[in-house]
């Protein structure tokens, strides 16, 4: 277990599991969060459009770091960091501190998740970016 935590595969798969994650809560934030505010379409489209972006961003960085980029695992990096720290974290601290009562037991359960997933991701691809190295991945993968 390990030795997979510490491997390039290991570390992508963890990210792919956090940004399904972290895509999930974002349905659940849609369905509970966004719906009490009763926020206008022109705020709906924004948001939609930002989560979007965030989401490709998230995905591009994934399929470049697979395919041997450097800079596209220092982007996962970032987002995976970026999701967990400020949203995960965030969550917990601040926005809906636990018990989390929107959308019960779906928002807590997915807050958790998250902060779960987003960590163990962050450190097994903070691992990768310290051995300076994905060239070992595309014999792995073959």
């Amino acid at each position: 277990m390990k030795n997979w935590f510490m491997s390039s595969h290991g570390a992508f798969t963890l990210a792919l599991v956090s940004l399904l994650v972290f895509l999930g809560r974002t349905f659940i934030d849609f369905y509970y969060v966004y719906g009490e505010f009763r926020l206008s379409v022109g705020l709906v489209s924004g948001t939609t459009l930002v989560h979007m972006l965030l989401f490709g961003g998230w995905i591009w960085g994934l399929l470049s770091a697979v395919q041997g980029s450097r800079r596209g695992l220092i982007a996962v990096f970032g987002f995976n960091l970026f999701f967990f720290l400020f949203i995960a974290v965030g969550s917990l601290v601040s926005y809906c501190p636990s018990p989390c009562m929107t959308g019960w037991p779906l928002g807590e359960i997915a807050i958790w998740t998250s902060l779960i997933t987003g960590l163990l991701a962050s450190i097994s691809l903070g691992i990768q970016i310290w051995r300076g190295s994905t060239e070992h991945l595309q014999t792995e993968i073959t």
